[in-house]
């Protein structure tokens, strides 16, 4: 049997009769005939027979059928995701990203697609790691900060940001309309860790500038967490602007540090891979996301 054999009898077991099979198949109704006498000369068995002025399945047909049914549903599953692919809601989309950035943008970015229908998979890791993962095609997208300069990705930049100093309301440094690593000897300061971004930024721009690099006593892993301790009274937060500019935190301030640490958003791609649909449109979602945080 060829497919246009197993269309036209599955349409006829379905309605009953040639008529109805050439109505659901907008054919006419010798079409129909024509096509089901050649299957049967093809087969050499006999697939329907008129019995009281009805046509009736065979036994064969019968046996025939429920293949035939099993062809179909996997036909309207093919198309059903066709149809999912062309609206970018199927697949399965893997995203990592630095755990800053994470808190702060992916909820609201899986959030804005409201039809999305993908298997997403989230991984929170530092930069480097989550450089290594889109450069080995782990993971189909990536957001760090930047610059990454691994040839294995593709990076785009999305926004600059800058290190601010997270104060707890009543703490006297929220007085000081600029913090420098002097005021924050002795108060204990919040930050990630030192290989992070934001750590090695600080150490860079403090080694240019000719100041002391702050010791980091609490080393957290993102900086909503550092203004959470901060909000405590904990410390000071060397915090990302772009970031915790996302969140409500009632109990603290936010002071310019010197020396200036710039901090770059950017998105990674796998090089000499093709996007798909939900990874473009997770892609410019967080690109609205970051544009509407500026």
């Amino acid at each position: 049997m060829n497919l246009r054999h197993i269309e036209v009898f599955y349409a006829i077991m379905q309605s009953g009769s040639v008529t109805a099979a050439a109505h659901l198949l907008n054919v006419t109704q010798p079409s129909v005939s024509n096509v089901l006498r050649h299957a049967e000369q093809q087969l050499g068995l006999k697939l329907f027979e008129r019995i009281g002025g009805r046509l009736q399945p065979t036994p064969e047909a019968y046996d025939l059928f429920p293949d035939v049914q099993e062809i179909f549903g996997r036909i309207g599953t093919l198309n059903r995701m066709v149809e999912e692919m062309q609206g970018g809601r199927t697949g399965r989309l893997a995203v990592a990203a630095a755990p800053t950035l994470v808190n702060a943008y992916i909820p609201k970015a899986i959030s804005k697609l409201k039809t999305f229908g993908s298997q997403v998979t989230i991984q929170s890791l530092p930069t480097t790691l989550v450089t290594e993962r889109v450069a080995r095609r782990e993971v189909d997208i990536g957001f760090v900060y930047g610059p990454v300069l691994d040839p294995g990705v593709l990076m785009e930049a999305l926004s600059e940001s800058k290190l601010v100093c997270a104060v707890h309301r009543q703490s006297p440094l929220a007085r000081h309309k600029i913090l420098e690593p002097k005021h924050l000897e002795t108060t204990t300061v919040i930050s990630t860790g030192p290989t992070t971004r934001i750590g090695a930024g600080i150490r860079e721009a403090c080694e240019a500038g000719g100041f002391p690099v702050p010791r980091v006593a609490v080393e957290v892993n993102s900086s909503l967490a550092a203004c959470l301790m901060a909000a405590e009274g904990v410390g000071v937060g060397l915090v990302d602007l772009a970031t915790v500019n996302q969140y409500a935190l009632p109990g603290v301030v936010l002071r310019p540090f010197r020396p200036q640490v710039a901090l770059q958003l950017c998105l990674i791609f796998p090089k000499d891979r093709p996007q798909s649909r939900a990874t473009m449109r997770f892609a410019q979602a967080l690109r609205e996301l970051v544009a509407g945080a500026d």
